[in-house]
């Protein structure tokens, strides 16, 4: 008659612990995955990186964490594509998306001293500044950088008397309003400056 009775209760008590576990589960499922495209065109002997950095969004024991997109340099134009997540979850910590750095990476030569950079950014905002682009009905934010290069006589020893340049690319990035992002496509082009300037201090 005991085992009976223990066995009843194993019974009704399993649907309750079922139960729970799948309420768990669903509120664990309900945050995350969703993601945006960034994608544009770069020039040749042009590359770039994107590094997405994630702050912890609820009172887990956790720590911010990067996600990084990249391509290489290609001898002629190219275009790119990353799926940026805007949210994610990782164990018990829900990843919100902060930022966005880019960077834009310039070669003028075959050497490795004739490679250089700029710094662009998306920067995630509640509201945007004022004049900054927006969504346009289709979903997207375009946006165009304009790449320049400034040369000069290197400074270093080994180097001396060998024209070295500097990249300074103008609008490479832009604001985006985090709770318009997911399902939205970036598209940010650069292009480069026929151009060259020589730099001064």
């Amino acid at each position: 008659m005991n085992h009976y009775l223990k066995a009843s209760r194993i019974h009704v008590l399993s649907p309750l612990l079922l139960g729970f576990s799948l309420s768990a589960c669903s509120a664990l499922g309900s945050f995350g995955g969703e993601s945006f495209i960034f994608e544009g065109e770069l020039p040749a002997d042009f590359s770039l990186k994107a590094q997405a950095e994630y702050d912890v969004a609820n009172e887990c024991n956790g720590s911010w964490q990067i996600k990084t997109f990249q391509t290489n340099f290609e001898g002629t134009p190219q275009q790119y594509r990353f799926k940026i997540p805007v949210n994610y979850r990782s164990g018990l910590c829900e990843m919100q998306l902060a930022k966005v750095k880019l960077t834009i990476n310039g070669r003028y030569g075959e050497k490795d001293w004739q490679q250089t950079y700029d710094n662009g950014g998306l920067v995630i905002v509640d509201k945007l500044p004022e004049g900054a682009p927006a969504f346009g009905g289709d979903g997207v934010l375009a946006k165009t950088a304009v790449c320049s290069w400034r040369f000069q006589l290197s400074k270093a020893k080994s180097r001396q008397g060998q024209i070295s340049k500097l990249l300074n690319c103008r609008g490479g990035g832009a604001y985006l309003v985090s709770a318009e992002l997911p399902s939205r496509t970036v598209r940010l082009i650069f292009q480069a400056n026929p151009e060259e300037k020589p730099y001064r201090d």
